[in-house]
């Protein structure tokens, strides 16, 4: 499986359903993250792709699509393990 890069800017280039992106105001600029879709896992950072390593971690933690990591206490985890 290759991974597949977006070309319609804020369309999943995989399920082409409206991806999100966070960002931060630094105050002196804005830093914003990879795009990411919710519906299918896809990711612009194949690192936080649920087809090449993103989604429910070894330890039960839950990497998402934009770069979020919740604990696996926390309960998005607990929620997404459950098959949420």
């Amino acid at each position: 499986m290759h991974h597949e890069s977006m070309t319609v800017p804020g369309q999943c280039p995989r399920c082409s359903e409206q991806c999100e992106q966070d960002s931060v105001d630094v105050g002196v600029g804005v830093i914003y993250g990879p795009w990411g879709c919710t519906s299918c896992a896809w990711s612009e950072n194949e690192a936080y792709d649920g087809a090449f390593g993103g989604g429910v971690q070894e330890d039960g933690s839950y990497l998402d699509p934009m770069g979020g990591l919740y604990p696996a206490a926390s309960p998005i985890a607990q929620f997404i393990r459950a098959g949420g």
